[in-house]
């Protein structure tokens, strides 16, 4: 009977040992793949471990900013989401590392359980306060004590690439906040730049902008993290400056005939394709079995909406046509659901209404924006434009929780609307103050300095009588 317990007692710990060996051994290439697709391969991969949690620290972060009353207190919270998600990432992989390594010590070096996660965390980070004296334990050791080192300074690497991206990107978010006020409004923009007479420089703005728009498409999907995090200031965000730009684009098409265009034709498409693509791959979860071939946005579909883009001021076919096929390449790469999911948000039309856009144009014309076309046609224009890109930046807004600007959609908790400081607005009460001034002068407080008389005149003074 004792020798029965033995063999059983051997075949429990022979299954546990060998158990724990081969959970050791999935841990410890789950974790390394999951670090070289975050951390190592330039290039926009999903990773079981990284991505849960990145969803978890986002979501706990959402559930404390949730309970703040205003913009600005959930805006102080969700700014730990992105610097958070790094850091327990970090700790994470060194925890299943620590785990996988305990495992394996535990399974083939016969060590004892406690005591083969002693030696691993001893090995792990380097202390050297347990080892074996055993030859398999002894290598594992020292794979050990090589991966801690290994990860941490992939980590030290990874913040200077990420944070060297955020003030890229923040730069040009930042001079926005001139330029377009902040929170960043595209008819503001377009308004300032009338009043300060840089209308010229506009095709030299635009082009910065689609240059920040190709980057922020790049880092972006190769560093996920990043559109978590936040500007400096809770008035800016790059998603809001993205829409600035590209809604001063589309009304810069929609209003004028003689202003250079190309450059802002150039900058909705590339626009365009950013936000698609940024919610596309971080937004939308894949389902398995979901990706199915797709050659194009507008391949072998009616172009009822193309026909009527090319009745509107300044159209050009080599324009339309460049888009199509940008748009078809672009698609390529989302998942059939994403494809569906933006053209059903595509087709209900924009959100915005015509007594805005009358409202913007009208604040325009007063800053002395040039309006080149009848409102009618200029509105169906815009909204051609605008309808393209506003679902899924109206989507990111949603999910990000990003400074409520105007022409920016709904949040999750109801907010109002910030407007930026209005530079037409300032202007005109200038003008009536500086009016007021003028009418305020009375004729005593002229008498008060009577006018020299034709003697006095005429008189020059002794040292200027010596002169002459």
């Amino acid at each position: 009977m004792g020798r029965v317990n033995d063999v059983q007692q051997l075949a429990l710990e022979i299954f546990s040992r060998s158990t724990a060996s081969l959970f050791g051994l999935f841990l410890f290439i789950a974790t390394t793949i999951s670090l070289l697709r975050t951390v190592v391969v330039p290039r926009s991969l999903t990773s079981v471990i990284a991505d849960t949690i990145s969803n978890f620290v986002t979501w706990m972060h959402r559930t404390i900013a949730s309970t703040r009353k205003t913009y600005k207190g959930r805006d102080a919270v969700l700014a730990w989401s992105g610097p958070m998600i790094i850091v327990s990432q970090l700790l994470t992989w060194l925890l299943l590392y620590f785990v996988a390594y305990g495992l394996w010590i535990y399974g083939i070096g016969g060590v004892n359980f406690g005591g083969a996660f002693r030696e691993a965390g001893s090995s792990l980070f380097t202390l050297g306060f347990a080892d074996s004296t055993s030859a398999s334990p002894t290598i594992l050791d020292f794979m050990a004590a090589a991966t801690g080192p290994i990860v941490i300074a992939l980590l030290i690497g990874f913040l200077p690439t990420i944070y060297g991206a955020y003030i890229d990107r923040e730069v040009n978010v930042s001079l926005l906040g001139v330029a377009g006020g902040q929170p960043s409004w595209g008819p503001e923009f377009l308004a300032r730049l009338s009043l300060n007479g840089q209308l010229p420089d506009l095709p030299t703005r635009v082009e910065s902008w689609i240059h920040w728009l190709g980057n922020v498409r790049l880092t972006h999907m190769t560093y996920p993290v990043l559109v978590q995090i936040r500007s400096a200031s809770p008035y800016r965000h790059w998603l809001i400056s993205a829409l600035c730009v590209m809604d001063a684009a589309s009304l810069h098409l929609a209003l004028t005939k003689t202003l250079p265009r190309q450059e802002s034709s150039e900058l909705l498409i590339h626009g365009t394709q950013t936000l698609e693509t940024i919610y596309a791959s971080l937004l939308i979860r894949k389902k398995f079995g979901a990706n199915l071939p797709f050659v194009g946005k507008y391949f072998g579909a009616p172009t009822p909406t193309e026909r009527k883009f090319q009745q509107m001021p300044g159209y050009k076919p080599g324009t339309i046509a460049v888009e199509m096929a940008s748009t078809a390449d672009s698609t390529r790469g989302y998942s059939n659901r994403a494809i569906n999911i933006m053209r059903a948000g595509e087709q209900k039309g924009i959100s915005l209404t015509r007594a805005e856009f009358n409202d913007a144009v009208a604040m325009m014309q007063e800053a002395g924006y040039p309006i080149e076309v009848d409102l009618d046609t200029a509105w169906e224009q815009f909204s051609i434009s605008r309808k393209r890109y506003e679902f899924a930046a109206y989507q990111l807004a949603y999910a990000l929780d990003v400074v409520p600007a105007p022409w920016s959609g709904p949040r999750r908790k109801p907010t109002p609307t910030i407007e930026p400081t209005s530079a037409v607005e300032l202007l005109k009460t200038q003008v009536q103050k500086d009016a007021s001034l003028t009418t305020s002068t009375t004729p005593n407080d002229v008498s008060t300095h009577p006018a020299a008389s034709p003697d006095e005149k005429s008189t020059p003074s002794e040292p200027d009588a010596q002169h002459h």
